[in-house]
Formats: structure tokens, sequence, C-alpha cells
């Protein structure tokens, strides 16, 4: 139900992408997704002003490693100039597969600084973000995008259309809009709006948490792929479940309590390897959090990970646990 897609010389086999989410689509995360058959995953996105900046925890964010290829680094900003500049430097650079510009991001922080989803309320910015990054790189040039502002300004259709002329070779809608931030249903009859008035590949987001979500959404709106963010959160193995369903017809078995640990220990591994031990910790506890969720004990087991101080100690306390 999913056909490969090519942009410019990067072929997606799998068009099954892992969404870019601020403290969680890191490294170790992307590698467990990468693993489980996530055909595209994205940075955490991070600042054109950090990244012209040379700031060292935006670049932080943006290493990666060739086993996670293909991979897109998604920018956020205001300011043509800075986005393009940001983007000529990060193709140099870092050389990934994908630029991605984000046209979507509800988080306060982000939209008072008129970056993000608050681009939204200026369509004519935000062709010329667009237009301006377009004209400085060579790589796949990307955006993702929600329904709109708020209920009273649904505007992904005209934003699709602007994007497409601009030089966008690959769009992705959330269609929630911004002040709704995660609450309520996705929209995604919106998707199939926004997908039959442009040509470019349309990628469907939002509320994907099975293989029978995948499906439903493939069938319902047509869209080209699918991107998947929280539904991933603690479910890595959701997006071998889809390719399995979409593949085969049939629902897999749920994971056993060993392959979760598995999973777990191995994550817990990757951290390690990739943050100082003084964050590692911290860092993983959303995840250690997810994967454990709805087993018995697991309230107990979230309350005593909460209050360790080390990775040392969620091991522990996971050996423990499984």
């Amino acid at each position: 139900m999913m056909k490969r897609l090519v942009l410019k010389d990067l072929t997606i086999e799998k068009p099954l992408f892992l969404a870019p989410m601020a403290g969680i689509s890191d490294k170790p995360f992307r590698q467990i997704c990468k693993s489980f058959g996530a055909g595209v995953v994205y940075t955490e996105f991070v600042s054109a002003d950090g990244i012209v900046r040379e700031n060292d925890r935006t670049f932080h964010y943006m290493r990666f490693d060739e086993c996670e290829r293909p991979i897109g680094v998604q920018i956020f900003g205001h300011d043509p100039e800075t986005l393009a500049r940001s983007a000529r430097y990060v193709e140099e650079q870092l050389q990934p597969d994908i630029i991605d510009l984000n046209f979507g991001c509800p988080v306060p922080k982000v939209v008072k600084c008129g970056a993000g989803s608050a681009i939204l309320k200026e369509l004519p910015r935000l062709e010329a973000i667009a237009r301006s990054v377009r004209a400085v790189v060579t790589l796949p040039l990307t955006a993702k995008i929600r329904a709109g502002w708020d209920k009273g300004h649904i505007v992904a259709r005209e934003a699709a259309k602007c994007l497409e002329q601009a030089g966008i070779e690959l769009l992705t809608l959330h269609p929630r809009t911004s002040k709704q931030q995660y609450s309520g249903e996705a929209d995604w009859s919106l998707i199939r709006e926004v997908k039959a008035g442009i040509r470019i590949p349309l990628i469907g987001n939002g509320d994907i948490k099975s293989p029978g979500d995948a499906r439903k959404m493939l069938e319902e709106t047509g869209c080209d792929g699918i991107m998947i963010g929280r539904g991933a959160i603690g479910k890595p193995w959701l997006f071998r479940d889809i390719l399995h369903y979409l593949q085969e017809g049939e629902l897999p078995l749920p994971p056993e309590r060993a392959d979760i640990a598995e999973t777990f220990f191995r994550h817990l591994e990757l951290q390690e390897v990739h943050y100082p031990l003084m964050y590692a910790g911290n860092l993983f506890k959303t995840h250690a959090s997810a994967y454990v969720r709805g087993m018995d004990g697991a309230a107990h087991l979230r309350y005593e990970m909460n209050r360790a101080k080390d990775l040392d100690r969620i091991r522990e306390l996971a050996k423990t646990f499984f």
C-alpha cells in the first residue's frame, strides 16, 4: 500500500517516517527505530539561530551515524536569510540526506518567537523561507505543517500549494491546529483534501498508534507515506508491525516480555554511549517509563526510576523488574 518515493537522488524504499520530536528523537531512539524498520528518521528539530551561532548543544542534536540513513535534519526559525544560511551549513558540514523545514511545532517557546506553526499565520513568510532555503541547498528539501493556527484559520491547503511552488519536494501534514497542540483527534480528512491539491508526495501524521491506524490512514487519505511520533515512544516495534500488516495482511503478535526487555536494555546501552553519564539517566526516563506502561508493577517501577540518580540505578531496577 506504500510505494517507494524518489526525491532527487534519494530513493525511500519504505515511506515510514520517525517524526522529529524534541527530547525524544535523539540518536539512541533513532537507531532503535531504524532497527525495527523505520524508513526515514529525522533529528530533533534544531534552531537556525543556534546553527549559525555554532552552538555546541545544537550540533549535538544534529550528529548522526551512517546506520541512520536516510536521515533528515529539521530546522526552525523565523528569518528567511538565517534559515538559508543554517541549511547551507547543514548540507556542507553534516551532509544528511534531507533538510526539513519546521512549520508545525506548537510549543509556546517556539511560536512566541514567530517560528514553527506561528508561520502558518504568515503564508508569504512561509513561502519566502522555502524559496530562500531552496536557492542555496541541493539536497532534497521537505517541510512539515499543521492544519493552521486555530480552527478559524485552517490554511493547510494554501500552505501546501505555496510550498510546492517554492520547491519543496515532499510535505508532511499533521492535521491538528497549533492551538490544539496534541488534544482532540487529528482530522485525517484534511490530509485527503491537501493530497488532492498538490503533485508532490504527502506524508500523513497524527494518531498512528497501531498497524490498523496506519492502514486506515492510507486507505482514507491516499497519502504517500506515514510519519509516526508519540505512537512509537515505548513501542519502536510499531514500525515493524505496520510493515508486516501492510505486506502480509495479518496483525503480528504483540512482543513478549523478554522482547521488550531486550529492546529496553539495548536502548539503555545506546543512551550510555551517546550521552555524558551525568545526563544519560534523566534523558532516558521518558523512554524507560513508556516501555513498561501497562505491565504489572509498572507504576512502582516508574516511581523508583524517577527517583533514580543515574543510569546504573535504572538498569538495576529494570533487571529486577524484568
